[in-house]
């Protein structure tokens, strides 16, 4: 060997040493095969990971780090992905199970390439362990469906678990409400209280049982029973069942020697199959309240002639129609800000001007979305967006305004033409433009919805999801879909700062928003106590009263460029 062969194999070993020495201080673990896919090098991440000193691996195939259902389709997969007559596997990031050398599974996201090491082609696998992620979802998809206190379903777990029965079957839905129960929280504590409450459960879990029923658990004292009608059963209500239920529910309970003696006042509503059921729980609701008008302690069957609320909602209507073709229809803007309380991006909000008098969108929305008045609605607000989209980016040419988009006008087949017309006529770009969807668009047709975003992301639109955790929680779908940002609702925020499981359920919601990698906004930030809590948690953005209310479109642009100026 001469002297320059020598001197170039020396450079090679100690290149290789650098990079040897790089590799293993990264924080993942880094696998390197040959073509044939055993290990030629194996870092101290992935020592710490799988529990292999490098002499255990280095030399046999990769396999021995997968579980052996996969072990055996791995070799194949390799093969299908160089022929291209398979799934992608190079150049993409997976999730899939690792095994460690105790035998334990454990979840991991994977990118393999293709590379050269020490100038022979190989293959490098980056790996990092999920588990914590994966703990984080499954614990907020579990809080989403289910009661902590009692582990029963939830409110919005029971409106789907009931949409699913009645497609198939006439159903009853059973409304209860204890009464008076505050006072035992006041009176023994909430922990007392508490108690109390999984005896209820259990006592009602028993009965349930019995017609075959599902029992779920609504905030504070209330409770719903769902039940299938069976064909030979009279649409009616079964006026012995509800007798034993309040029996069942003035059964006296004790709890460290004190003995209580309760009651509740019950609704009771029935639909046919292919019906609603948050209209069915509105009903039962409906119903109970009723029968505590009626003095409590009883049941109240809900009647078409309860109709109070139907008049006044038809009312409603009726001046929110015209109303819409008169112009009342206003866009309002809100500010969102960084952690520094600087103006970064907008909201765009409907607000109802009648006769002098603004109405909340929460008394009109609702209303306009079961009578489909929030696609002309949806259009006035978009239309306003565009041209404070357009205004805004002459002076700050990346700036956005999110506009909120309700699952009714979101699905509607002209939805997207519509939107790309009126922002071509307001001559604005569709970039300035984050749309806000609640997770209940997620219980949609996926792919359809997917579909439409990604049609709209193509244009530049942003998505978010507003109100993250009030509604069909679905932590799997959110992987699917081009969302860059959650937005957490208020009463995560009034809850987190009362301490216990409010506030453990914040934390896991903020650190579930940041390992997605998206961007997390809190809403309803009211006192410097909040943004202080938030921002420490490594909270980006913020909503709220503290820094900005909601101000009519004119006012807010013109309080925007009297900040720049």
């Amino acid at each position: 060997m001469n002297q320059i062969e020598s001197s170039e194999k020396n450079k090679r070993k100690k290149h290789h040493a650098w990079l040897h020495n790089v590799v293993d201080n990264l924080f993942d673990a880094i696998v390197v095969t040959n073509l044939k896919g055993t290990i030629i090098d194996f870092n101290k991440s992935a020592e710490l990971m799988f529990g292999y000193h490098p002499r255990d691996v280095i030399g046999k195939n990769v396999a021995i780090l997968m579980p052996s259902a996969m072990a055996a389709q791995h070799h194949q997969y390799m093969l299908n992905s160089k022929t291209g007559s398979g799934p992608r596997v190079l150049g993409r990031l997976r999730e899939l199970e690792a095994e460690r050398k105790d035998g334990t599974l454990f979840p991991v996201t994977i990118g393999l390439n293709e590379a050269e090491w020490l100038g022979e082609p190989c293959y490098i696998s980056s790996i990092r362990d999920i588990s914590e992620r994966r703990e984080a979802e499954q614990t907020i998809e579990s809080l989403s469906m289910f009661d902590p206190l009692t582990g029963l379903p939830n409110r919005a777990h029971f409106i789907k678990l009931m949409q699913h029965q009645l497609y198939y079957s006439n159903i009853r839905v059973v409304a209860i409400n204890m009464d008076f129960f505050n006072r035992i929280n006041i009176s023994a504590g909430e922990e007392e209280g508490n108690q109390v409450l999984k005896v209820i459960a259990a006592r009602l879990s028993y009965m349930v049982s019995d017609y075959r029923g599902i029992l779920a658990k609504d905030i504070e004292d209330r409770f719903w029973i769902g039940l299938n009608i069976s064909e030979d059963e009279n649409t009616g209500y079964n006026q012995e069942r509800m007798r034993r239920l309040l029996a069942v529910l003035r059964e006296e309970i004790i709890i460290n020697g004190r003995h209580y003696k309760l009651t509740a006042s019950v609704g009771v509503s029935s639909m046919e199959k292919g019906g609603s059921a948050p209209e069915i729980i509105a009903q039962a609701e409906t119903a109970g309240h009723q029968a505590k008008a009626k003095g409590r302690d009883q049941f109240s069957v809900y009647q078409r002639t309860m109709t109070a609320q139907v008049i006044s909602e038809f009312k409603l209507e009726q001046k929110l129609r015209r109303g819409i073709h008169a112009n009342e229809i206003e866009c309002w803007l809100q500010s969102k800000v960084d952690g520094n309380q600087q103006v970064i991006s907008a909201e765009a909000l409907a607000r109802w001007r009648h006769r002098g008098k603004t109405i909340n969108p929460d008394s009109f929305i609702p209303l306009a979305e079961r009578l489909g008045l929030i696609n002309e609605i949806g259009e006035i607000i978009s239309r306003y967006v565009a041209r404070a989209i357009r205004q805004t980016r002459e002076t700050v040419p990346d700036f956005q305004i999110a506009m909120n988009v309700s699952p009714r006008q979101f699905m509607h087949e002209a939805f997207v033409v519509n939107l790309c017309r009126i922002f071509a006529e307001e001559r604005a770009q569709l970039s300035g433009l984050k749309i806000e969807i609640t997770e209940n668009l997620l219980v949609h047709d996926i792919e359809k919805v997917n579909g439409i975003m990604e049609r709209l992301a193509g244009l530049g639109v942003e998505f978010s999801v507003d109100d993250f955790g009030t509604g069909y929680s679905n932590l799997k779908r959110l992987q699917w879909i081009p969302v860059g940002e959650l937005k957490i609702d208020r009463q995560f925020v009034e809850g987190g700062m009362e301490g216990g499981r409010g506030q453990a359920l914040l934390d896991t919601i903020i650190m579930m928003s940041q390992s997605l990698g998206m961007t997390t906004v809190v809403e309803g930030v009211e006192t410097e106590q909040q943004f202080n809590y938030l921002q420490a948690k490594g909270v980006a953005q913020f909503q709220g009263f503290l820094f900005h209310r909601p101000e009519p479109m004119d006012l807010w642009l013109e309080a925007f460029y009297q900040k720049l100026n």
